[in-house]
């Protein structure tokens, strides 16, 4: 039945419900209606409109155009009507408008007394997109008719956002290593993987900062991007991608499509400034439709690493299994769908470690011998290596550390048709798991533990012909576990070895640079994440005249909390040497007071509001305008037990202890920070879109727009949890084995970890602007080009101390003084602060809001669109990116970075940013293979599809440092590595390329001078690492049994071409890749696999 309803202007519009046979995209939808505050809105303006798509997804495309007569004039009250969704008119300016439309293909008809009726067919709209159609009309009878076949042009002449959409074809059938829907966003310009971004495993810095991949868009950091599923925020608690414990984000089958957004987006988008990656899963329809799949990836298909040793291939193994399925409970009312996806995996992996030799054991004082087992023997006819500091003979040998990954992802929705207007959706996926492996002397196995969940429910009503509505509630829940203990074998689980207070089994036991460290059960840090998060949002679409306005409001109550145990069994991994730890000298242990760990609940409400208008100014300009503001209140913890060190300035007299009247001791604060940055956030974003000839083939556009990166809970709680009074950690600088549980460990309040947070931080203004050019090359072609360009401030930064002496400049360089004190030589400070620069006990975390960044880039793509069975693109992107940091959280953000810069020196701290990547390169292609469509030849030439994804970028920035351990540079650091950046010998060529990449005689220590030691003047991430290269190919058959049923058989073969992507060199600050060791400069690994090959069966139906 139509529904009558009259415009605005007097027009008698008719909005006709949806036929079965016009509803195959993804569900029907249309809602119910959020009608707080909206119908007051419908009262105040005179709407004159179209009647606009009707479903729940407020992340739907928009649709609208100018409709004229062939002089160019405006003809009013034309009939427009849209497959899929209903019929209305063109307004007094022949503008029509049609908003929040589902993604898919249309059709559109205009007729109008006195012309002739045209129709536009496949018009393809993707989610979220601004599409601008304009027709012309001729004059003649109405039964005359001008049809167009051709798809418009695939030119955005309404808007000025980069975007781009990863349509569902791409997302089924390009070869996805994983199946990682997500890193399908870096096909597009400016997007990149982050090569240097901390691999999943044994090390807590992938699961600290999320287990999703890492992206990096037009120079912005990786937790400024968006994640959004069904228009809900699923960022995690690192505000960074969303994954699993594999590192996976799962679920192909059940993504429609999703977009990219890179810059200028508008003003309905906040919450922070890098891309927006907006996905929406699938709809049931009347009839049943669905697929089942299986995946198997097995040694027996790849081929060896360029590093792997002579011998037969470790084993591998990894199964991925599912289907999904989706249909009618009630016939054009109620639709469902759903996913299921499971992944198996034994991953291969190995590490060379260093052992005692049976010679060297039998040397042991008898309190030590036990503890020695916890190291394994070598094979029979090892070799020995002489320990150089001790005389000690140790062996080195290779073992296998498997990775066993479990994961099981599932996801639902259902659509509820309840009338012509109103129209409910809800969706939820659940995605939990487990990945394991053994700790490299293979004593204990430990485990991170991922578990995720989205539900949300949408409802969306029409209050006009030119008024709808969408509401939207939703929760995002994540929960990490890292380095959890599985289970331990008899040496890593005897109680009689604890030495620490609460401990169930031996401390971590080390000796750099000459054995393996012992972990045991209990000598990893641990970590516990939980992330809720909930979401209001409300939007409504309005049409007056030329102006499709959209307004809205958002709500978000984030509740984060986060546990941090630091080696509960505690930590003796300070040795000298060999001999020390054979004759059990003391040495320095590090263990948590009893009950010394607690939970951090923080807890932050963000309110945001806007206003966007896509205003036609002429017939061939839109000008986009909006206005965004975004308010956080002050993240707090719930339990009120906030302690911090809130000035480092003007601290106690060096030798004192800071008494409770000390301006640098820390203080019970109510708040992570005192005042609110965020009270002023308006945020104004400018664009246009001009088409110079008026035939929709090119598209002028360029914008402007101001963001904010909001002070949310990732920055504050891994830095809070590893510090007082979360986490309390004592001391014993003259610890042994063997004699029962220390009682001499100092938990002296003056030397424990604190933190310093900057009480006042300004507000993290992020700058972005781009220019461009689109073109319609031909009818399937589009080539696009043009600048984007960034400029952040006040962005947060965190580091592991700060409590260090401060640099001066002099005329030879910057300058560690040698006769200093550090900012306060009394906060855990070793010795009381007697000597300048003496290393403090545990240091003092900080959080600044001192960061900057720039970032310019070249973009460039030529699409092709699907036709005659082919459908590719080519994107390019030269930039540069540079920092001043680019770690918004404590630790090493990525392996590149160093997690202790000197935070007092500015200049000593810009460089290129962590994930700068200043060229890449990725192409894609998919070929429906022409072939015989039937008969006994079509099951052998026909049902072919080809496609691959080709990737060239450059390599990662990196530093050279002098390495060796300990403060060279007399800072005051109490850590474990250098931070001092190395020399460069003038007119010395520093790289060699190939596997010795590096050329370490380029470089010297910085050289002493009077009154202090000068900083290295090779500088931060001066130094880039090989490039990579790969191609990924895939080969499909399909087995067409009848119209509705068909079986593809898959291969897919990733990095074809087995070209082996070095890593970057051994680098980093610590004893065993100081200057002049053989270990410096050498690459030892590869950034991806080598030629790995995946099969598959999928039915279809």
């Amino acid at each position: 039945m139509p529904v009558m309803e009259r415009g605005a202007l007097g027009v008698r519009i008719t909005c006709w419900a949806i036929q079965e046979d016009e509803m195959r995209v993804a569900g029907r939808q249309i809602g119910l209606g959020f009608r707080f505050g909206v119908a007051a809105l419908a009262l105040l303006v005179e709407i004159g409109g179209f009647c606009a798509a009707t479903h729940a997804q407020a992340v739907g495309a928009a649709l609208s155009g100018l409709v004229t007569d062939e002089k160019g004039g405006a003809v009013p009250n034309a009939t427009v009507s849209i497959k899929n969704v209903g019929t209305g008119v063109t307004n007094g300016d022949g503008f029509y408008s049609a908003p929040n439309l589902l993604p898919g293909a249309y059709e559109v008809r205009v007729i109008a007394p006195g012309f002739q009726s045209f129709v536009q067919k496949e018009i393809g709209l993707t989610v979220g997109a601004q599409q601008a159609l304009n027709m012309s009309l001729k004059v003649g009878q109405l039964n005359q008719m001008v049809e167009v076949s051709a798809a418009p042009p695939d030119v955005q002449t309404s808007s000025s956002t980069i975007s781009s959409t990863v349509d569902s074809n791409t997302v089924r059938e390009l070869p996805l290593n994983g199946r990682d829907w997500t890193s399908l966003a870096a096909l597009e310009p400016g997007v990149s993987n982050i090569p240097s971004q901390a691999g999943t495993g044994f090390s807590a810095n992938k699961g600290n900062r999320g287990f999703g991949s890492q992206l990096s868009n037009g120079g912005h950091r990786a937790n400024e991007n968006t994640y959004r599923v069904n228009g809900i925020v699923i960022n995690d608690y690192s505000n960074g991608a969303p994954g699993g414990a594999s590192g996976l984000n799962l679920g192909v089958d059940g993504i429609q499509e999703f977009s990219v957004l890179t810059s200028d987006y508008t003003a309905e988008y906040g919450r922070t400034s890098g891309a927006v990656i907006n996905a929406i899963t699938k709809s049931g329809t009347d009839e049943f439709h669905g697929t089942a799949f299986f995946f198997d990836r097995d040694k027996i298909f790849d081929a060896k690493n360029f590093f792997d040793p002579a011998g037969p291939i470790a084993p591998f193994r990894r199964v991925q299994f599912g289907g999904s399925a989706g249909t009618a409970i009630v016939k054009d009312k109620t639709f469902v769908y759903g996913t299921y996806e499971g992944v198996r995996q034994n991953k291969p992996g190995s590490q060379t470690i260093f052992v005692p030799s049976d010679a060297t054991r039998a040397l042991a004082v008898a309190a030590v011998a036990p503890y020695l087992k916890l190291w394994p023997e070598a094979p029979a006819g090892t070799a020995l290596i002489i320990d150089p500091t001790s005389g000690d003979t140790i062996q080195r040998f290779n073992v296998a550390l498997p990775t066993i990954s479990n994961e099981n992802y599932f996801t639902g929705r259902v659509d509820q048709k309840i009338s012509d207007q109103d129209n409910l959706s809800g969706s939820y996926f659940w995605d939990s798991g487990p990945q394991s492996q053994p700790d490299p002397l293979k004593n204990a196995i430990h485990q991170v533990f991922s578990r995720r969940q989205m539900a949300n429910a949408e409802e969306t009503h029409i209050f006009s012909p030119a008024l709808v509505n969408t509401f939207r509630a939703g929760v995002s829940r994540v929960r990490g576990d890292i380095n959890g203990p599985v289970s331990g074998d008899a040496v890593a689980t005897d109680t009689a070895l604890a030495i620490a207070p609460g401990a169930i089994g031996p401390p971590q036991i080390g000796v750099p640079g000459v054995l393996t460290t012992a972990i045991g059960l209990g000598g990893l840090n641990r970590f516990l994440h939980r992330w809720t998060s909930g979401q209001l949002y409300d939007d409504a679409f309005l049409t007056r005249g030329t102006h499709s306005i959209k307004v809205g409001f958002a709500f978000e109550r984030m509740l984060y909390n986060v546990t941090e145990k630091l080696s509960p069994d505690g930590r003796l991994n300070n040795y000298p040497n060999l001999a020390a730890l054979l004759d059990n000298a003391p040495d320095r242990l590090n263990a948590l007071a009893p009950g010394g760990s607690n939970e951090v609940a923080i807890r932050e409400s963000l309110f945001a509001g806007y206003i966007q208008d896509d205003w036609r100014f002429r017939p061939n300009l839109t000008i986009n305008v909006g206005l965004r503001y975004e308010l956080t209140t002050l993240p707090k913890d719930a339990n009120n037990r906030i302690q911090e060190i809130t000035t480092l300035t003007n601290c106690a007299t060096p030798g004192v202890a800071p008494g409770p009247n000390s301006p640098c001791g820390p203080v019970h604060v109510h708040g992570f920070i005192a005042n609110n940055p965020t009270s002023k956030n308006f945020e104004p974003r400018i664009g246009f879109s001009w088409d110079p000839f008026k035939d929709g083939k090119t598209a002028v556009r360029g914008g402007f727009s101001i963001f904010d990166v909001l002070p949310l809970p990732y920055e504050f709680g891994l830095n809070t949890a590893a510090t007082a009074p979360f986490q309390i950690i004592g001391f014993d600088p003259a610890a042994t084995l063997g004699g029962g549980i220390d009682t001499n460990i100092s938990f002296n309040p003056n030397k424990i970890r604190n933190r310093f947070v900057d009480q006042n931080p300004k507000r993290a203004d992020i700058l972005n602007w781009n220019f461009n050019i689109q073109r319609e090359v031909t009818q399937s072609w589009t080539a696009t080009f043009g600048y984007v360009g960034s400029r952040s401030v006040h962005l947060s930064v965190a580091a592991d101390d700060i409590n260090l002496v401060p640099p001066v400049m002099t005329s030879a360089g910057i300058m560690i003084p040698s006769n200093t004190y550090q900012i306060d030589p009394n906060w855990a400070g070793a010795n009381g602060g007697v000597t300048p620069g003496a290393p403090g006990g545990a240091g003092i975390r900080p959080v600044i809001f001192d960061g900057e960044s720039t970032y310019h880039g070249f973009q460039a793509q030529l699409k092709k669109a699907m036709s005659h069975g082919l459908q590719g693109q080519l994107s390019y992107t030269y930039g540069n990116c540079k920092d001043t940091s680019s770690a918004p959280v404590t630790g090493d953000t990525y392996v590149n970075s160093i997690a202790v810069p000197l935070l007092l020196s500015k200049q000593y701290r810009i460089g290129a940013c962590d994930f700068d990547i200043r060229e890449t390169v990725v192409g894609t292609f998919i070929w429906d293979v022409p072939g015989p469509k039937s008969g006994t030849a079509s099951y052998v030439a026909g049902g072919w599809e080809l496609g691959t994804i080709l990737t060239a970028t450059s390599g990662s920035p990196f530093t050279v440092t002098t390495g060796g351990g300990g403060d060279p540079l007399n800072t005051g650091f109490n850590g474990d590595f250098s931070m001092d950046y190395a020399d460069l010998v003038p007119g010395c060529n520093p790289i060699h390329g190939g596997v010795n990449y590096l050329n370490t005689s380029c470089f010297t220590t910085a050289p002493a001078v009077a009154g202090g030691v000068l900083v290295g003047n090779s500088g931060r991430n001066r130094f880039y690492g090989p490039g990579l290269k790969t191609v990924d190919f895939s080969a499909f058959k399909n087995f067409k049994f009848t119209e509705q049923l068909k079986l593809q058989f898959r291969a897919e073969f990733f990095n074809i071409l087995n070209h082996p992507n070095f890593a970057a060199p051994n680098f980093l600050n610590d004893a065993n890749n100081s200057i002049g060791s053989s270990n410096t400069g050498v690459i030892g690994s590869t950034s991806t696999s080598s030629r790995q090959i995946q099969l598959g069966l999928k039915l279809v139906w």
